[in-house]
């Protein structure tokens, strides 16, 4: 393979991503067999997807000819999704052979909870204007509806009309995400938007944020350039602490202002989608974010 052969520059971006995935997870003490384990377990999950998007038949021999694994690794590995989806859907046993279609991307993939109403609840409350204060701080808000101002049922419903803003509420309690107020009022934890280091919480957007912007990118990679999605970043290799704070409270500031504006051009086209009866089926990520490192550090290249 040469320097301008496309699968040996895509080994190298590989080995790049996956420096910093084995680096936290040494950080949490996983060994090598663990985290290789995981890899090939996303290797055949990836070409079952591809193999059902096209309409072929997944089959062991099908997936060991896609992947190069070893036909055992792959009827183990079958077996197993098919008893998820079973779980999931109530299904009967399939054969190792063929796996039975899964509902979503991945019956065998990582559930993330911050596409559950709650999870929604919580971002539209720390990201609304409507429902934070003049430094972008969550309100604390009463459970009623009223008319001089945002409450939590008004929060939940503006989420969807079927759910229920006591189940929400109790459940964001029983969480520790939501604290009670005097006068009954109700406010939203740090922990709700700040995940503890090294919790589950802050895990689970790892792979959900980074999961997505990676997604996009690696789409971007062969897709024409009217239909890449928007994948833009600012990067300088030598400026001074200073330029750094000062370029961090900038982001802080306008990125948030951006979000926040985000979430209300939503608001209202999914307002007016609703009134003229067309429903959803799409989802969408947009992020922003920030690194950075003392010149001298090993970057890993």
């Amino acid at each position: 393979m040469t320097g301008t052969d496309p699968k040996h520059a895509y080994l190298q971006a590989t080995r790049r991503l996956m420096q910093q995935l084995a680096a936290g997870g040494l950080r949490l003490g996983l060994s090598h067999g663990q985290l290789e384990a995981g890899l090939r377990d996303a290797m055949l999950e990836a070409a079952y997807l591809q193999s059902q998007r096209s309409g072929g038949r997944v089959t062991v021999s099908s997936l060991h000819v896609a992947t190069g694994i070893h036909r055992r690794e792959i009827s183990r590995w079958l077996s197993e999704r098919n008893e998820v989806a079973a779980g999931e859907t109530g299904a009967g046993e399939t054969g190792a052979s063929e796996a039975a279609p899964a509902k979503g991307d991945s019956a065998s993939a990582l559930t993330l909870g911050n596409d559950s109403p709650s999870a929604r609840v919580v971002a539209r409350w720390t990201t609304n204007a409507g429902y934070t204060d003049a430094q972008g701080e969550p309100l604390a808000l009463p459970m009623q509806k009223r008319a001089d101002g945002p409450s939590f049922a008004q929060l939940v419903e503006d989420i969807g009309p079927e759910v229920r803003a006591r189940s929400v509420l109790d459940g964001l309690i029983a969480a520790g995400l939501v604290e009670a107020q005097a006068g009954g009022h109700f406010s939203l934890s740090a922990a709700a938007y700040l995940p503890e280091a090294n919790s589950t919480e802050s895990i689970g957007f790892l792979a959900a944020n980074v999961g997505d912007h990676l997604a996009a990118a690696i789409h971007n990679i062969s897709a024409p350039a009217d239909a890449r999605f928007f994948e833009r970043a600012f990067f300088d290799d030598d400026v001074s602490a200073e330029t750094v704070l000062t370029l961090q409270e900038t982001l802080r500031t306008e990125g948030m202002d951006l979000l926040r504006g985000l979430v209300t051009t939503s608001d209202s086209v999914e307002r007016a989608q609703r009134e003229a009866g067309d429903g959803g089926g799409q989802r969408v990520r947009i992020g922003l974010f920030c690194f950075t490192e003392s010149g001298d550090a090993d970057a890993g290249t």
